[in-house]
């Protein structure tokens, strides 16, 4: 009899643990698709406003390109000036702002896929 028990255990237990690890990678698929979704969100919104930002910058460059263009009476020169505006503010970017992006960048990914973990504890 006692043999018969410890085997219905044994299949229950089986049945049970199956259920569980089927619930769990379920559960695993669930989070998967939430983070992607979250993180193509937030790579879609950041890319419109980055369109946006760069439409922007571009009707304001011309815009500015031919207001010292009418001062200097030569849109070349207006152009040329705007032209090294934009080097000048490059430049820093280039030598010292590589890392400081790519840090940003990576440490908001990591901030987004980190964030459902940190609700739960």
């Amino acid at each position: 009899m006692k043999e018969h028990e410890s085997i219905d255990f044994f299949q229950d237990f089986k049945v049970l643990m199956t259920d569980y690890l089927t619930a769990r990678l379920k559960l695993l698929k669930i989070e998967a698709f939430e983070k992607t979704a979250k993180i193509s969100a937030m790579l879609f919104s950041s890319l419109m406003i980055a369109i946006l930002a760069f439409m922007l910058l571009f009707f304001l460059s011309i815009a500015l390109g031919f207001y010292f263009g009418s001062i200097f009476n030569s849109y070349g020169t207006g152009f040329l000036i705007v032209t090294g505006l934009y080097l000048l503010i490059l430049l820093p970017f280039i030598f010292f702002g590589k890392g400081t992006i790519e840090k940003l960048i990576v440490n908001r990914m990591i901030e987004q896929l980190m964030e459902k973990e940190e609700d739960e504890l």
